[in-house]
């Protein structure tokens, strides 16, 4: 697949007085139905990199940066992740009226999950990514530190806090890429502008104010949960409990990574993501433990069989 085969789609949209934006990049010849990211806290929606590009051998991609990310308009705390997934509706209701997959990362894994709960029909599949279905006491202390320490300006100490959030820094275990990956988030916090400071303060607000996950139905749909093994943030007990709310899910932790995954393990989560939204069986996988079936329809513990063929949908 060559850049000249792809096509880039860009969106400027506005909800409740926000401003906002999303992006298609289109594959002309799809193997499966559009895969839709929803990123975390410091994520924009053209920094996925090679994810993104390794997506774009089987599918088109949809990201979107949600008011209070990325370029868009600061959002206050107030506004819950109802808020969030109705900008997230407004934007694919455009730009993919038909079904897709969704994946929701981090911070992002709740409005993913909202989304697809409030519009069934709409999604083929649902991939959550380092997530929890409420924030224990434990994370709310290190969001809350981490908001207190940029009230009173000590940055590097901020910067410190973040990464020793995310990352798992344990010397006595394996986390692929580590260094670089320290490297980037370290760089990547140190250009935080004005704005983004912001953000960061009314998003981690935001977490903290509607810590749980909408109440409602259960998901319908096939949900795969993961993240890394050594996850000091969304840990892998935590995102399995998500998984135990779905009404067909699976759980398994990628070896070797934390909560980064998708830049620790890039290749390894691609091959999960596409296998699961393919529809192939996600048994026998070196990098991962032992998928389980933990939704509400299957047995704890027994590796997932084959889903049925996907669909590619009626993208244009």
């Amino acid at each position: 697949m060559t850049p000249t085969a792809l096509s880039e789609e860009v969106i400027p949209l506005t909800y409740g007085g926000f401003g906002y934006s999303g992006r298609i990049v289109h594959h002309p010849e799809p193997r499966i139905a559009p895969i839709v990211l929803v990123g975390g806290a410091f994520q924009h929606q053209g920094g996925w990199g090679r994810l993104e590009r390794m997506l774009l051998e089987s599918a088109s991609v949809i990201t979107v940066d949600l008011p209070g990310w990325g370029t868009s308009d600061r959002l206050p705390a107030h506004h819950g992740i109802d808020f969030l997934a109705g900008a997230l509706d407004l934007f694919l209701s455009k730009i993919a009226p038909y079904p897709v997959n969704v994946v929701g990362a981090s911070y992002g894994s709740a409005v993913a999950h909202e989304w697809v709960r409030r519009n069934p029909g709409r999604a083929e599949r649902l991939a959550l990514v380092g997530t929890m279905a409420q924030l224990t006491d434990h994370v709310r202390a290190k969001v809350e530190l981490t908001i207190r320490m940029l009230e009173r300006g000590s940055h590097a100490e901020f910067v410190d806090q973040v990464i020793g959030t995310m990352v798992c820094r344990d010397p006595r275990v394996t986390v692929a890429r580590r260094p670089v990956v320290i490297r980037c988030l370290t760089q990547a916090l140190n250009k935080l502008t004005t704005e983004g400071v912001d953000k960061y303060r009314e998003n981690s607000r935001r977490l903290l104010d509607h810590a749980e996950l909408p109440g409602g139905p259960a998901v319908e749909i096939p949900v795969l949960v993961t993240t890394g093994e050594h996850d000091p943030l969304t840990t892998p007990a935590l995102s399995r409990e998500v998984s135990a709310r779905c009404a067909d899910a699976r759980f398994t932790a990628l070896k070797d990574a934390d909560h980064l995954v998708h830049l620790e393990r890039p290749t390894e989560i691609v091959d999960l993501l596409l296998r699961f939204f393919g529809g192939e069986p996600l048994t026998g996988l070196d990098y991962c433990h032992p998928v389980e079936h933990v939704g509400g329809r299957g047995r704890a513990g027994v590796a997932w069989a084959p889903l049925p063929a996907p669909r590619t949908g009626g993208e244009h």
